[in-house]
């Protein structure tokens, strides 16, 4: 099976919501029909550039589109942020807040007149997303006379999961439908199978983008379990529009994944290449560090050797400046260099033998 990606639903969220069709289509037709009213939603264009920090990366797909007020010359920046984890963030407005600030603070450094910024979030997780005021963060009881320190603002939500058939179906053809299908779907591949006509509806007549179709069939491909043989037979039965595409698209697929594949092989053969490199490296090192060890080793007892020499020789001669010369014992130990002490004892433990 193709390795799934590591952020695939984020992933096919910019490859559809990032076309501009896609994002018009829903703009017209999801968001609030009195703000629409107030844009001009004709002269919508995407927005090159990122908004976000470095530290919100892993929240936010970051993509911005800007369109114009009707009766104002006034661009306003729509977010449409992806949030594909399986979990509700506890706390979206603030997350959502410095989003916002770093736009605002963007629109500054660019020498842009200040622009609003709507945020809009699209869920695909499973459990409900229950939204909130952000005053209710600080619990039900904070007093009224509070609120007017709190940053106000609200968000658009849509839970493709929570989006009912005839919900999507009622937007008309339009890519935007092809996409909530399918991201609705995505975890039940059975659907998909047995329901192709809706999930693809309208895709196989003249004119339909090729590109949105690959799309769509790698993303599923990509994040299912289903054997090569069950993704075959559900090609199969496609409509013969989309069948010469879609097999030509699993195709590459398969491709892509013998090549990722070979590439991993080949990463993992220089992997194992360096760490036995490595491993004969430390050896190496170990051998040496346990020759230089029993050569130090080695010094240590000729050095002791040596100085037992040496002692002993001292001793023969105290013996003999003592027993032989009859020189006096202070004497014998200013011209041996040692401690009269020494001389004593050594003659004591020598008549000690003796005896």
């Amino acid at each position: 099976m193709p390795k799934k990606p590591s952020k695939p639903h984020d992933e096919f969220f910019k490859a559809t919501f990032g076309r501009l069709e896609i994002a018009l289509d829903y703009v017209q037709k999801m968001l609030p029909a009195e703000l629409v009213a107030e844009l001009d939603t004709n002269k919508l264009a995407r927005v090159n550039g990122s908004f976000v920090s470095k530290a919100l990366q892993e929240y936010f797909s970051d993509l911005i589109f800007e369109l114009p007020f009707k009766r104002q010359d006034l661009a306003c920046n729509i977010c449409l942020l992806f949030e594909h984890k399986s979990e509700v963030p506890t706390y979206p407005h603030l997350q959502l807040l410095r989003y916002i600030l770093d736009g605002l603070e963007e629109q500054l450094k660019q020498k842009k007149k200040l622009s609003p910024i709507i945020p809009i979030i699209i869920y695909q997780g499973k459990k409900r997303w229950k939204v909130r005021d952000l005053s209710r963060y600080f619990g039900k009881s904070i007093p009224k006379s509070l609120l007017r320190y709190l940053p106000r603002f609200d968000y658009h939500l849509t839970h493709v999961n929570a989006l009912g058939d005839e919900v999507i179906l009622a937007l008309g053809k339009s890519l935007l439908v092809n996409a909530l299908f399918m991201m609705k779907y995505i975890r039940q591949p059975d659907f998909i199978i047995q329901h192709p006509q809706q999930i693809f509806i309208g895709l196989d007549e003249e004119g339909s983008p090729e590109d949105f179709f690959q799309v769509l069939l790698v993303y599923f491909v990509k994040n299912t379990e289903l054997a090569p043989a069950q993704v075959r037979e559900f090609i199969e039965i496609l409509p013969k529009a989309l069948n010469k595409a879609a097999m030509s698209t699993y195709e590459k697929i398969i491709e892509e994944v013998k090549t990722q594949a070979d590439s991993l092989l080949a990463e993992e053969r220089q992997r194992t290449a360096k760490e036995r490199q490595r491993a004969e490296e430390e050896r190496q090192r170990a051998e040496e560090e346990r020759q230089r060890a029993t050569a130090a080793l080695h010094r240590e007892e000729e050095a002791l050797q040596r100085e037992e020499e040496e002692r002993q020789r001292l001793n023969r001669l105290i013996y003999y400046l003592h027993d032989t010369m009859q020189l006096p014992i202070s004497n014998i130990a200013e011209m041996m260099g040692v401690e009269t002490q020494y001389v004593l004892e050594l003659l004591k433990q020598g008549n000690s033998e003796g005896d």
